[in-house]
């Protein structure tokens, strides 16, 4: 429990308890919605239940601002406790200090991604003049509130058990070695990854701006899905592609040492941006779908391609952050390549 005493734990359990706990509120105002609401009714009961979920609505907007942040503060305490445990070099050797660091960390990503989607589906819901996505939001806000709990144990479990006097491995001692000893790294998926990485970002920036130009629910929903799928490439390529150019060393394949100054934070724009990018494009598409009402169709035209637009220039500014490395390599080597 003196890990308590550290700051930036303290900071990632104080936002992991508010957001949990505006997303529980929220959920006892989405289970009266589901049980009483109806939009047909002019009763006390109805008015004063719309009035709740104004309220609901703004506690659950927060939380979810409050639960993305706290992705971003999950990393940054693992990046500071490191220069507190010995051999930890990065973030990497403090969530590898014990069995729950990454399985918090895969947690929290996972949380944050899906309150990013639902804060753009709540946004879609302030821009419509009518009721249409009051029970599909219930819905969302009642599921969500497990979900909360749930990463917020997971995180306190890892960060209370973690052992600060402990020799933590190197991200050098595990990832590196594993990528010299391992020719796929060199060759196979990290060429496949490079190919496909900007295929897939470019034909998702290309279809974002086409659907943004006539956004229907179709088009947004196949935008949204490239965007899902476009992911896991372009994180594998930050992962196999970017990070040795920007170390200058063919195995060095961690994603946290691209958050260090050595090379001036290049990972949190470039995440940021992937980020920005998926939680837009999904939103969009969530949307879509839910825009069943005449108001929310109406509604939805505006807001889809504000969206698809956003999301075209964060994978853009995505794309020119992860060249950034790769080309300034390619220029001090004179073109040599960094893998042979």
């Amino acid at each position: 429990m003196t890990n308590l005493l550290e700051p930036w734990v303290l900071l990632r359990l104080i936002a992991g308890l508010v957001a949990a706990a505006l997303f529980v509120r929220g959920a006892i105002t989405a289970a009266r919605v589901l049980r009483h609401f109806d939009v047909a009714k002019a009763t006390e009961g109805q008015l004063a239940l719309e009035k709740q979920l104004e309220l609901s609505a703004s506690f659950v907007r927060v939380a979810t601002v409050v639960q993305v942040a706290s992705l971003a503060l999950s990393i940054l305490a693992a990046d500071r406790l490191s220069h507190g445990i010995r051999g930890a070099m990065c973030a990497y050797g403090v969530f590898a200090a014990n069995d729950d660091g990454f399985r918090s960390l895969f947690v929290t990503v996972g949380v944050a991604v899906l309150a990013g989607i639902l804060a753009q589906v709540y946004a879609f819901d302030a821009r419509v003049r009518g009721m249409d996505l009051v029970r599909p939001l219930a819905l969302a806000t009642l599921a969500f509130a497990p979900l909360a709990a749930g990463d917020l144990f997971l995180t306190a479990r890892f960060l209370t058990k973690l052992d600060l006097s402990v020799v933590a491995s190197c991200c050098s001692v595990n990832l590196d070695a594993a990528a010299a000893g391992n020719g796929g790294y060199a060759t196979g998926p990290r060429e496949l990854t490079t190919v496909l990485a900007p295929i897939a970002v470019g034909l998702s920036i290309v279809v974002a701006l086409l659907a943004s130009r006539r956004p229907t629910a179709p088009r947004v929903a196949f935008a949204g899905a490239l965007a899902v799928l476009a992911l896991p490439i372009a994180l594998a390529a930050c992962v196999l592609e970017v990070a040795p150019h920007a170390f200058e060393v063919p195995q060095h394949v961690c994603p946290f040492c691209l958050l260090k100054a050595d090379v001036l934070g290049l990972g949190y724009p470039l995440f940021g941006a992937i980020f920005l990018a998926v939680v837009w494009g999904a939103g969009a598409a969530v949307a879509g779908l839910l825009a069943r009402g005449p108001a929310a169709r109406a509604a939805f035209g505006p807001f889809a391609r504000r969206l698809l637009v956003r999301e075209a220039v964060a994978w853009g500014v995505a794309l020119a952050l992860g060249l950034a490395p790769i080309v300034r390599y390619a220029i001090v080597a004179g073109g040599a390549s960094l893998f042979r």
